[in-house]
């Protein structure tokens, strides 16, 4: 309970994220065998996630910071249900999900094996935002406030240019 409640405390306090096309590395070849698996444990390859915009954060249950950030993803999902794929995905196994009940929360959990190298996750939460072609534009470190009209604009141009 400690880690939830201090979750919801810090969800109070997140600095607004100011996502913004910041780089714009090519990554699709690099994913395509990444495995992932959700929360009904079905394994998927990143390539089913192809052809539209993604919002991937890599996160841990044990992370306040990153149980802070989920509700702001749920948000953002929830205006964006077919438009962007939304993947928060962890190293845990879905038996140490289970026991935090955020699956029931949240369809977009995800976990894996390892995380590709190639997005250099050093803290949790780390979000990365990828293009249709699947080229890395954005990329954070630290939990933050993502539902913003900045934000949804970036969306919305990313959507629209994709």
């Amino acid at each position: 309970w400690r880690v939830s409640f201090q979750g919801w405390y810090q969800g109070l306090f997140l600095p607004d994220a100011h996502l913004e096309k910041s780089m714009n590395v090519p990554l699709r070849s690099q994913l395509t065998n990444w495995e992932l698996f959700d929360t009904k444990r079905n394994i998927h390859t990143f390539d089913e996630f192809n052809n539209k915009p993604a919002v991937i954060s890599f996160w841990a249950t044990w992370c306040p910071p990153c149980r802070a950030e989920l509700p702001e993803l749920d948000e953002l999902h929830k205006q964006y249900p077919t438009e962007i794929n939304f993947i928060s995905v962890t190293v845990e196994t879905i038996d140490v999900i289970e026991k935090t009940g955020l699956q029931d929360n949240y369809d977009f959990l995800y976990y894996t094996q390892q995380f590709p190298a190639v997005f250099d996750v050093a803290s949790f939460p780390t979000l990365v935002i990828l293009n249709s072609n699947g080229d890395m534009v954005y990329r954070q470190t630290g939990a933050a406030k993502m539902n913003t009209p900045e934000n949804i604009n970036f969306l919305n141009q990313l959507i629209k240019n994709d």
